[in-house]
């Protein structure tokens, strides 16, 4: 429904998203009110939560792993969002999540794949407070069928069936990359690059670990 800022509000109505330049003419609870300026899917997510927050006894992330990955958020097994970002956007996202769904027992359960990606995120995840689960994602992956194409698919729905496999909980992860994984980080390091160059290894393996990001690594070689 599409209401001016001065119209009433009918009693059916739960949340409301509007600008906070707006907001101050409507009469309406602020606890209900999301401002709009973000990302508009975000900004539905937000409001499908408000509404249905109190419904959802249990709430679990799931998380395949990767360059990108796939993360689907479930509330009493259903999906409520999901979401295909880079892995350093994840732990910025899980706060978002974290925010919409308030004073909730929320698990984390992460695919045990793509080793370091998924180490370095789960020591981050452990940071922020939070339950993580490691579940065995061997068959999480579909096979898309004709019609269904992209990686974007695939990510997600294996962010879902994560989300719905019971896992061992874990604690912090030790990195220790091989020398292949160290390889692939200088092989990134030359594509961010456009092929100009390419960071040594001491700089790459601190990538791999975590300590500093790929972006990070460039800009210290290329200072030198």
């Amino acid at each position: 429904m599409v209401l001016t800022p001065r119209e009433p509000i009918p009693p059916n109505i739960g949340v409301i998203i509007t600008t906070e330049k707006e907001s101050r003419s409507i009469d309406f609870s602020r606890d209900r009110m999301i401002f709009a300026g973000g990302r508009p899917q975000a900004e539905v997510d937000r409001a499908y939560a408000l509404l249905h927050a109190e419904e959802f006894n249990e709430i679990i992330i799931g998380i395949d792993p990767g360059k990108y990955p796939g993360v689907a958020v479930l509330g009493n097994g259903k999906t409520i969002s999901v979401h295909h970002v880079s892995a350093g956007e994840v732990c910025p996202l899980i706060k978002r999540i974290l925010g919409e769904f308030d004073n909730k027992n929320i698990l984390i359960r992460i695919g045990h794949g793509a080793r370091l990606v998924r180490s370095r995120l789960v020591n981050d995840l452990l940071d922020m407070g939070l339950h993580v689960e490691m579940v065995d994602e061997t068959g999480t992956t579909p096979r898309l069928g004709r019609g269904v194409h992209g990686q974007v698919i695939s990510d997600i729905i294996a962010a879902i069936n994560i989300a719905r496999i019971k896992g061992k909980r874990v604690g912090k992860q030790f990195i220790e990359p091989s020398q292949g994984e160290v390889r692939v980080v200088q092989e990134h390091s030359r594509e961010h690059s456009n092929g100009r160059s390419t960071i040594p290894r001491l700089l790459a393996r601190a990538v791999a670990k975590g300590e500093m990001t790929l972006e990070e690594a460039v800009e210290r070689h290329n200072s030198f």
